[in-house]
């Protein structure tokens, strides 16, 4: 499973995922690990956006940034 998160004013990265995205009964991807160095975190999507969520006790620069999910 791949997945690209674009950052505001820089360009797209891709991030492939271990392990399958949390879905829902629908088959919407619901949660994805944040791609962001260091953090990892699972993180639930809202309306195709990573929720905000901390990495080391401060807000991951990658809350909030728009993810487009897709199979590899």
């Amino acid at each position: 499973m791949t997945f690209s998160v674009r950052l505001k004013g820089e360009q797209t990265a891709v991030a492939i995922a271990s392990e399958m995205p949390l879905l829902d009964d629908e088959g919407q991807v619901m949660a994805v690990r944040c791609p962001a160095a260091g953090c990892g975190a699972l993180v639930d999507l809202i309306n195709g956006r990573l929720d905000r969520h901390l990495v080391l006790g401060r807000e991951c620069h990658t809350s909030g940034v728009p993810v487009m999910v897709g199979e590899d």
